[in-house]
């Protein structure tokens, strides 16, 4: 059964039985209460604030730089062009038909060509903070209205992206290409050539690397998205998601269902713990018996989650604020929510992350299968509510993919492509 395929529906006898099982989930899956046991908080606190800002500062810097040198060269060879023609601008004009006296067709700048010059320059001085650094560049424009540095920022981001994909693991790859795919069928037949050793597929060379690798290579780069203050790229980390997922469905331990049936591994907690939101928000998921409504309520969490980080983050930025360090959020109490911001009584809603969430379901259904035909239904609930968050995050990603495709556009706009 393939991501978005044909959802479960389980027959849910007594919404409450399923809360108690929830209440009562094997002693191995408790939720992480992490005041006296701190490890993230340790590895967040182990990053220098200076080391974190100082990167930020760099990143800022370089492509501040990239953008100046980018639009003086471009400005310098039209200015070429039009002022000091070549000095075989006569024998352009005859081989273009023109008559006599009548000036040829002005040659363009190839402003494309002048951008990747200057991005091989600067080549091994990107790191992931450039990629946040253009992220945050994105917001601004788009806040804005300056859509000819939309365009800019589009072209630069495709030109490092293609610059350094060279320099990557073939599982990296892999993830970069099934994460900007549209069609389902599209990405599975990426996964599976690679999986055969490489190959073509869907128009593309696909270098060789096992489902296994390309799953654990996806799930690392959205565990370290979801572990940072605030989420760099909502769009991106759901275009990594259905990767992951996707690979999880094709994994080897996947069962018959096509759930991925062996307890996760996340750098966020440990296997014997779910956070706490994450729990709280299975527990009030498990007493929704209708399918299509416990979808909805996923979708309605993951989106204010997102638009709630996202207006935290362009408050960030218009405060010259910009946080990439590890957070511990999720794994304990806000001590600053009150009153009105409280949104629920249970959890904050800004602590989920999905990708997390997703892990948590895993996890505790890999716990109930434990415990024998007595979590039976419980079992099958997880499984339903596995797929439904699939789904979510199909959607979510779609929206991803059609944005892709508009600085797709941008980018051709920005390169003036020859009609």
């Amino acid at each position: 059964m393939m991501l978005a395929s044909c959802v479960p529906t389980p027959t849910v006898a007594a919404s409450a039985l399923n809360a108690r099982r929830i209440n009562r989930a094997p002693a191995a899956m408790k939720c992480v209460n992490r005041r006296s046991r701190s490890r993230v908080v340790a590895r967040a606190e182990s990053s220098s604030p200076d080391a974190i800002a100082d990167n930020v500062d760099r990143a800022a810097k370089l492509l501040d730089q990239i953008i100046k040198e980018t639009v003086e060269q471009i400005f310098v060879e039209e200015a070429v062009e039009e002022v000091i023609p070549g000095d075989d601008d006569d024998d352009v004009k005859i081989s273009n038909g023109a008559a006599k006296g009548e000036m040829a067709p002005k040659p363009m700048v190839n402003k494309e060509a002048v951008l990747r010059g200057v991005i091989l320059k600067y080549l091994d001085e990107f790191d992931g903070s450039f990629l946040a650094a253009i992220s945050a560049y994105v917001q601004v424009a788009e806040a804005s209205g300056d859509f000819g540095l939309l365009s800019m920022l589009a072209a630069i981001r495709e030109e490092v992206i293609a610059a350094v994909s060279g320099e990557m693991q073939p599982e990296i790859q892999v993830v970069q290409l099934v994460a900007r795919l549209a069609s389902k069928e599209d990405r599975l037949e990426v996964l599976r050539a690679a999986n055969r050793g490489g190959g073509k597929a869907v128009g593309e060379n696909v270098p060789a690397a096992k489902i296994e690798s390309v799953e654990n290579t996806a799930a690392r780069l959205c565990d370290e998205m979801e572990s940072t203050e605030h989420v760099p790229n909502w769009q991106l980390l759901y275009q990594l998601l259905l990767t992951r997922e996707t690979c999880r469905q094709l994994h080897p331990n996947a069962d018959d269902m096509g759930v991925y049936n062996t307890t996760v591994l996340n750098s966020s907690f440990s296997p014997s713990e779910i956070p706490v939101a994450e729990a709280a928000m299975i527990k009030d998921l498990v007493l929704i018996s209708e399918p299509m409504s416990r979808r909805a309520n996923i979708m309605a969490k993951f989106v204010e989650c997102q638009e709630l980080d996202e207006s935290a983050t362009r408050s960030n930025l218009d405060s010259g604020k910009i946080k990439l360090k590890r957070t511990s959020r999720g794994f304990k109490p806000r001590e600053e929510v009150t009153g009105e911001d409280r949104g629920m009584d249970v959890f904050d809603i800004r602590d989920i992350r999905p990708g997390r969430f997703i892990d948590c379901v895993l996890n505790m259904r890999v716990a109930m299968q434990r415990e024998g035909p007595d979590a039976a239904v419980m079992v099958e609930v997880l499984t339903a509510m596995y797929f439904e968050a699939c789904d979510v995050v199909l959607e979510q990603a779609d929206k991803g993919t059609k944005k892709y495709r508009a600085s797709e556009k941008s980018l051709e706009e920005f390169g003036d492509s020859k009609s």
